[in-house]
């Protein structure tokens, strides 16, 4: 493609499609016809964005943006939330192995 010659920069394809609102699909189609601005760099895709004076836009300048933001925000959220509980679940079963255990021993050898 073209070399640049406006104020932009090269984003990746899912940030472009993130901040355009533009399937992913689309963008590959755009992309095998020529029809966008491209370069290939370490095996991914890089599109040129001539808005973007940033790598990183702000969130609250884009709807679809502001929603995978918040999306990535809840899915933190539930992680941790699922890893207190692993670890709740993890105890428990230290204790129940070693009930188990102190039931095992008390059959295996009966008080006289």
């Amino acid at each position: 493609m073209s070399a640049e010659t406006h104020s932009g920069s090269w984003i990746p394809l899912m940030e472009y499609a993130n901040k355009n609102g533009v399937s992913l699909s689309t963008l590959r189609r755009r992309i095998k016809a020529e029809k966008i601005r491209f370069r290939k760099e370490g095996g991914k895709y890089l599109l040129w964005d001539e808005t973007s004076f940033s790598s990183n836009p702000e969130p609250s300048s884009n709807p679809i943006l502001a929603q995978a933001v918040d999306a990535q925000t809840g899915a933190r959220s539930e992680i941790l939330s699922l890893e207190e509980d692993l670890k709740k679940a993890r105890t428990e079963i230290v204790e129940l192995k070693t009930l188990i255990a102190l039931y095992e021993e008390q059959i295996q050898s009966p008080s006289p």
